[in-house]
This record gives C-alpha cells, sequence and structure tokens, in this order.
C-alpha cells in the first residue's frame, strides 16, 4: 500500500512545486504611488500593481508582500497616473512635419524664405517642398505673404502650411500644376488675389484645389514611426486622430496588426460622401490598437486665418463673417444619417455661428426617432460658445465639447482683435463647457498645430499661461480647469469620448496596462516648471516604452 501511495503523494508534490514556480503575472510595479481620483480630486494609493496579458490584473497595498511575477520593476515611490491620451490630434500630420520646413515661430515672411532656402540646400532631391507652422499674427507686418519670395528659390512647388492647416501659401510653379488662376473657385474656400492676380494664399477649401504630389506609401510610414517615437517620449500613452481618409486608415492597421506600430490610435474618417458610404457599409473597425467608429467634419475654418464662422462681422474685418466650408443641409443629411448607424459625428466648429449651427444639427438628428442612442457626438474644439449656446452640450443629446487648452494661451495675445473685447469673454470657456457638459471634458492639443507635449496642456488649462509665462496673472483664469479637471480629461474623459471607459482612462483591474510615470508629485510642480517636468517611465498594453 505504502509503494502504491508514494508515487502518488510525490506527484502531487511535484505538481504543486512546479506550479507555485511559475508565476501568476507578468510584471509587478513595485512601491508605486497610484494616481486615484475622488470626483475632481486627486489622491495617492501606495501600492504594488501587477500586469498580466498586458493588462492590470491587481493593486495591492504596498504593506502586503510583493505578488509573484515574471519581472518585477520598483518604482520607489514614483508616482503612477493613467496613460495620457490626447484627445485631439493629426498623428500622421505630426510625424509627416518632422520632416518639413519648420515654420513655428518665424518672426516674419522673409524668415520663413530663408529657412526654406535652408532646406533646399539641405535637401536637393526632394521633389516637393512642403512646410507648415507661419503665423502672421506673430509677425510686425501682419499681412498675408505673397510667393514673391519663394518665386525666386526654386522651381520646384513648395506649399507651406500656415500654423492651424487653414491656410497655405504655395509659389506659382504649385499654382500652375494645379491649375488654380484668378477665376477658379470653390464653396468654402478663399484665393487671394492682389492686382487681379493670385498671391499664393489658399484658405481653407481653397487648398483641396492643389494637385501637388502626395506622399509615398513609404513616405507614411516613416511618418506614423516617428510621431510614434516622439509621442511616446513625451508620455503619451494613446492619441485620437481627428480625420484620416480610408488608405491611411488601413495603412495604421496593417502596421499594428504587423506589430511595426503600436500606438493605440483613435481615428475618426476624414468624412466625404464616398467615405461614408464605404464604412457605414463596412462597419466600426476594432482591435486592441485602433478603433474607428466616427467621422470627423468640418463646419468653419480658423480665427487666425479669419475662417471662423461667426454670428457678427469680424473685429478687424467688418465686411466678413468668416467660412462655412459645409452647408447646413449637407451636414443634417449626415448627421440623420449616423445618428440612425450609431456612428459617432466630431465637427470642428470654431466661429460661434458654426457652433451654434452643429450644435443645433446635431440636437435635430440626435432627438429624431430612429436616432441610437448615448452616440456622445463631439464638437471639435467649441472655441467660441455663445452663453446661451453652451446649455446644448451634455444633458439628453450627450453633445460633448472636445477642447484644446493650448489654444487658448497661442491665441490670446491676437484674439481680440479678431472678436472684441465683447466676444472673447465667449471664447476658451474651458470651466464652463465642462460644467455645462456635466462635470466632464476630453482635452487634446491639436498637434502638430501645437506642441504634443501634455505638460504644456497642463500649464495651459490650469495657469492660463504660455510657455515665456506670460501673462503673470494669467489669461481669463475664471475659465481655468485645476490639475485634477486636467489630468482627468487626459486620462478618463478622453477614454469616455472615445466608448473606451471600460478599457483605459483609469488604474483599474481589467484595464490596459497604460501608465504615465513621474518622479514628482504633479500636484507639488509650479507652473512654469510644468514645461521641463518629463516622465520617467511610459507604459502601454504592459509593456515599458520609455
Amino acid at each position: 500500500m505504502k509503494a502504491f501511495r508514494t508515487p502518488i503523494f510525490l506527484g502531487i508534490f511535484a505538481a504543486l512545486t512546479s506550479c507555485s514556480t511559475v508565476p501568476e503575472y507578468d510584471v509587478v510595479l513595485a512601491n508605486a504611488r497610484v494616481a486615484q481620483f475622488s470626483g475632481d480630486e486627486l489622491s495617492y494609493l501606495p501600492a504594488h500593481v501587477a500586469l498580466k496579458d498586458g493588462r492590470i490584473a491587481a493593486v495591492v497595498p504596498a504593506e502586503e508582500p510583493l505578488l509573484a511575477a515574471a519581472d518585477t520593476t520598483d518604482l520607489n515611490g514614483a508616482f503612477v497616473y493613467p496613460g495620457f491620451t490626447d484627445a485631439h490630434a493629426h498623428f500622421l500630420a505630426l510625424g509627416e512635419a518632422l520632416e518639413t520646413v519648420d515654420l513655428v515661430g518665424t518672426a516674419s515672411w522673409s524668415e520663413c524664405v530663408a529657412r526654406v532656402r535652408t532646406y533646399l540646400a539641405d535637401h536637393p532631391d526632394v521633389a516637393v517642398v512642403r512646410g507648415r507652422g507661419w503665423d502672421q499674427n506673430d509677425w510686425a507686418d501682419r499681412a498675408w505673404p505673397t510667393s514673391k519670395a519663394l518665386d525666386e528659390l526654386t522651381d520646384k512647388p513648395v506649399v507651406l502650411s500656415r500654423i492651424d492647416g487653414h491656410a497655405v501659401v504655395c509659389n506659382q510653379v504649385a499654382l500652375a500644376q494645379s491649375g488654380i488662376t484668378a477665376t477658379s473657385r470653390i464653396e468654402g474656400g478663399e484665393i487671394v488675389l492682389a492686382n487681379g492676380r493670385p498671391t499664393g494664399v489658399l484658405i481653407d477649401n481653397a487648398e483641396t484645389l492643389l494637385k501637388v504630389a502626395k506622399p509615398s506609401k513609404a513616405e507614411k510610414i516613416r511618418y506614423l514611426l516617428a510621431a510614434e517615437r516622439w509621442c511616446v517620449d513625451l508620455g503619451l500613452t494613446g492619441v485620437h486622430d481627428a480625420g484620416l481618409p480610408t488608405e491611411d486608415i488601413m495603412l495604421i492597421d496593417s502596421l499594428q496588426q504587423a506589430g511595426t506600430l503600436r500606438m493605440p490610435l483613435y481615428v475618426m474618417v476624414a468624412e466625404s460622401p464616398e467615405a461614408l458610404d464605404h464604412w457605414l457599409d463596412r462597419g466600426p473597425l476594432k482591435t486592441d490598437w485602433l478603433s474607428v467608429r466616427s467621422f470627423k467634419f468640418y463646419s468653419d475654418g480658423a480665427l487666425g486665418s479669419r475662417g471662423a464662422l461667426l454670428r457678427a462681422p469680424y473685429h478687424d474685418r467688418h465686411d466678413h463673417y468668416g467660412l462655412a466650408l459645409r452647408d447646413r443641409d449637407y451636414l443634417r443629411s449626415a448627421a440623420a444619417h449616423l445618428a440612425s448607424k450609431g456612428w459617432q459625428m466630431n465637427t470642428h466648429a470654431i466661429g460661434d455661428s458654426a457652433n451654434r449651427l452643429v450644435l443645433n444639427v446635431y440636437r435635430e438628428a440626435l432627438t429624431r426617432g430612429g436616432a441610437q442612442k448615448d452616440l456622445r457626438w463631439r464638437v471639435e474644439h467649441a472655441q467660441v460658445v455663445s452663453p446661451e449656446d453652451r446649455a446644448l452640450f451634455g444633458g439628453e443629446t450627450a453633445i460633448v465639447p472636445s477642447v484644446q487648452p493650448t489654444h487658448a494661451t497661442s491665441d490670446m495675445d491676437w484674439a481680440p482683435d479678431r472678436l472684441g473685447a465683447e466676444r472673447m469673454p465667449h471664447a476658451y470657456a474651458y470651466r464652463s463647457l465642462r460644467e455645462a457638459n456635466g462635470g466632464w471634458i476630453p482635452l487634446g492639443t491639436d498637434f502638430p498645430i501645437e506642441h504634443p507635449n501634455p505638460m504644456y496642456t497642463i500649464l495651459a488649462a490650469t495657469a492660463r499661461r504660455a510657455l515665456d509665462g506670460h501673462p503673470a496673472q494669467g489669461f481669463q483664469t475664471n475659465e481655468a480647469l485645476t490639475l485634477g479637471q486636467t489630468i482627468k480629461g487626459m486620462t478618463a474623459d478622453a477614454a469616455r469620448a472615445a466608448f473606451q471607459e471600460s478599457e483605459t482612462g483609469e488604474i483599474r483591474i481589467g484595464n490596459w496596462a497604460n501608465f504615465t510615470i513621474f518622479d514628482v508629485n504633479l500636484n507639488e510642480v509650479t507652473p512654469m516648471a510644468l514645461p521641463k517636468t518629463a516622465p520617467t517611465q511610459v507604459w502601454i498594453h504592459g509593456e515599458r516604452r520609455k
């Protein structure tokens, strides 16, 4: 009997011993201070965080023994925040901007031309010279530039995008290749003329008339990977891309499926009649890395290029109200279709007239019979909203304001020229918009229009100050957000705006293990030290990426 029972006992003991040596978790982040929210209040829980298959598997108090894991990282009391997400950006465009002429911060048109000259010398083989980032509002001479100096530089097409992407200046070669003349016309766009001849400046929809060569697939892949590297380094663990054509979306999906691109992306489809037909027939796309269930529309242009659609004329151009990029009937038809099909509609609206239009179009579609529920339609930017229109956010229609705090500090020096003192309190009103929406608001940057660094967002949202510290007392600080509200805007609120609140945005069991980790408590960082504060670690889907 003993001889029979001994092998069984030994086998059971061996099996138990073997099981005990197999770690239950992939990684344990030990001795963390885990950011937690109680309402808008931010606190920190001393804890160990265990990861399994890319997700958070356990969070235990720091005084308890360490959990068994294949790997343990001692954080030594570092502060672990839910991974920061940029809720409105242009991911592919960021990578492209890194390889084009950088015109951000130029003090004059002559400086822009000098940078193009240098770029041409350093890139003799480039077929099309592209650049971005100029802003005539920062120059002593705020008039639109012209192509004259560019025409003298090269016989290659040159296309230089304004900082907001809603205007370009190009040389006459680019105009000629595109067949753009003084008689060319397009709804929702303007071809700026001087002495009856195109100056090279194209505003809003007029940009679509350009027919110069587009980036190749190989170039786009390079752009995407460059954007990923920069975003991860800055602490981003997710991005909402505000409008890509189907071709680029499928390229991203193929790269993610191959493991080449490892940035979680929520991508809005760049709206067109053809895109609507394709995706509404195909249905949403959802993987661990990519979500496509929304469309990006434009209702107007940008304030800086006087394309934002205003209810009253521009303060500095009394005969001008801005540009409507899509007419009401088209938006109403599209909205009704999307509401019945259950897709999210996200519409760029800057001016108070554009915001009123979009809010009313949304409300009509979402309250109509046959509209699906909880669609979380977003107004992207919601930059100038009349007080009486703010009430249309949130509530039964659950319309969401999606804003970018650094737009306020970028625009504050010249926005009063456009809007006048009476309308300025209606602009960049992030606290009021958040309250109208029931206490939450997704935050982004609109990069590469603004810098992708999320710490700049925190500075702009909380202190309402620019990187150089001005104004010392802050800009319209009655509309500032608290630190807790701002971090929620880049984490839980961003997740909610993308229907991902059960996957990310908070540090809780079952969510993706996405973390932005700092050695310092962000509550204790002074405002002007924020831009110099960088994450020490970044984790995405359970993998350390920085």
